[in-house]
């Protein structure tokens, strides 16, 4: 049996546009094993079907080298496939030998290391991400035919009690997760106190978020401090329990962050909140899944021009993107 390692060393967010790429019909019988990085083992212990992986620390290569060349002596991958990982990783692949080098030829270290590599222009966001992965994987196998890019399908843990320790009733309340590490334009806060101002009224509204995301969480929680529907859940989930939390939601509305891709994998609904900046659009970062809105700010501004995203102190484009239209979607399912 061939064997292929294929590494993301990157956010939940990539991993997840990552991941599902094994699944081809070309890698069939292949036994396959994913390097990912510290602390999201989560995902492929929750996908369907469960990935083999090994976490490695992305910033700590003093550590994390040796632990790679002593996982490919043991392994023995015929392929290797980097999505994303720095220089060390291709360098570990060079050292031990590895047949056939894969990756995204960019940095110093993939002319000099990889054997296959692939020149992308990413930046001009053409297609989408898990799109740019498979092409890199295709390129490494020498596979030319055209082949549909599967979509990752993540499992949560049936967790009654978490639900009845929160109140919570499936299908019946709404979470919005309104932070982000700030790779993408977000929200205001302002149009997500409108929006759960509004659905609370109804149905009961759950708050996610890490420390990380205080910054978007402090004037919400402060406004619905007393509120009888408004749960604030921030912090007090572990990984797996946050699966259960999302996939039990009506729905889950959620900026450019990893939550969008979890909630979408776990088939729930997911209103998605994106900006128009060519590096940032749905195009490519969309989340994917069966039940996914996407509401992507306009391009049109004041004066008619057309926003290139390098103006964003002058034209608030997120802003313009309509409480009700997300009102209107929640209202439809």
């Amino acid at each position: 049996m061939k064997r292929i390692l294929l590494i993301r060393l990157d956010k939940i967010g990539d991993l997840i546009c990552s991941m599902p790429v094994d699944q081809v019909s070309f890698l069939e019988g292949w036994d396959k094993h994913w390097v990912i990085a510290k602390g999201l083992g989560f995902v492929p212990e929750n996908a369907d079907p469960q990935r083999k992986f090994l976490e490695l620390k992305k910033d700590d290569a003093k550590e994390s080298l040796p632990k790679l060349r002593a996982f490919l002596r043991e392994y023995r991958p015929d392929v290797a496939v980097s999505l994303q990982a720095p220089w060390w990783v291709s360098y570990a692949l060079w050292t031990e030998g590895v047949p056939v080098r894969a990756g995204v030829r960019s940095q110093w270290h993939s002319f000099l290391f990889l054997n296959k590599g692939l020149r992308q222009r990413r930046s001009l966001a053409v297609q989408h991400e898990a799109d740019y992965n498979l092409d890199v994987l295709k390129h490494a196998l020498g596979i030319s035919e055209n082949v549909k890019t599967p979509v990752l399908k993540l499992t949560a843990p049936e967790n009654p009690a978490l639900l009845s320790k929160y109140h919570l009733t499936a299908q019946n309340y709404v979470v919005v997760h309104p932070g982000m590490a700030g790779s993408a334009l977000n929200w205001p806060i302002g149009n997500y106190i409108e929006l759960i101002r509004t659905v609370s009224e109804t149905t009961q509204v759950v708050l996610t978020g890490t420390p990380a995301d205080e910054k978007w969480l402090t004037e919400i929680k402060a406004t619905f401090k007393d509120h009888k529907n408004v749960l604030s859940l921030q912090s007090l989930l572990s990984a797996t329990e946050l699966f259960t939390v999302l996939k039990n939601a009506k729905a889950v509305v959620v900026p450019s962050t990893g939550v969008a891709h979890m909630a979408a994998s776990l088939g729930t609904p997911v209103l998605g909140i994106y900006p128009h900046v060519r590096v940032q659009k749905p195009l490519r970062w969309a989340a994917r899944g069966p039940k996914v809105h996407i509401f992507e700010a306009p391009t049109q501004n004041a004066d008619g021009s057309v926003c290139d995203g390098t103006h964003c102190e002058e034209f608030h484009c997120m802003a313009k993107i309509k409480v009700e239209d997300l009102l209107q979607a929640l209202s439809s399912l």
